[in-house]
């Protein structure tokens, strides 16, 4: 059975809040003093048809243009829509490495590096954190026990991230 887009993405959004109440639940990963998991992030979505897409979610559905970077050639990279104040859908063009479809979500934290720990202590494997040199966010991946990519993020002061945030309330 092949989903539309909207539903696909629909079924993705209620998987992901399920995945971040059932960690924050089951693992007491929920934010406190010293930091934890605040909520979903970001959608990551390859668009066969990027044009198309950055139409559909900006035009169509109305989510404004937040982040957008192009690569040395001045082709697309990368666009996020802000979906609500702390929300986005990361918009990524297909190649022929990276087909089209739902890539990864993110789960935007608080005490990054210090969550981390705890879950590499947990067992999981995490990606060695880095900050991102484009976005200025600090990021951990890992995949969950079916494969789905997942990254951790801190939306730092004097992230595009942080700034898309903090400039919501001024639209």
């Amino acid at each position: 059975m092949k989903l539309s887009l909207p539903k696909l993405l629909s079924a993705v959004l209620f998987l992901a809040i399920g995945l971040t109440a059932g960690i924050a639940v089951g693992t007491k990963l929920h934010a406190d003093e010293k930091g934890g998991i605040l909520g979903i992030n970001h959608i990551a979505i390859v668009a066969e048809d990027f044009e198309k897409s950055v139409s559909y979610y900006r035009d169509t559905l109305g989510f404004p243009l937040a982040i957008e970077y192009k690569d040395d050639k001045g082709n697309p990279a990368f666009s996020y829509f802000q979906v609500s104040k702390s929300t986005f859908i990361e918009l990524v063009p297909a190649t022929a490495n990276r087909p089209a479809g739902l890539e990864h979500f993110g789960l935007e934290t608080s005490g990054t590096e210090s969550l981390l720990d705890h879950l590499r202590d947990l067992g999981l494997d995490i990606n060695s954190p880095r900050i991102s040199t484009l976005t200025g966010i600090h990021i951990g991946t890992t995949k969950d026990m079916d494969g789905v990519n997942i990254e951790f993020i801190g939306t730092v002061p004097g992230s595009v991230h942080r700034k898309a945030i903090d400039d919501w309330d001024l639209k």
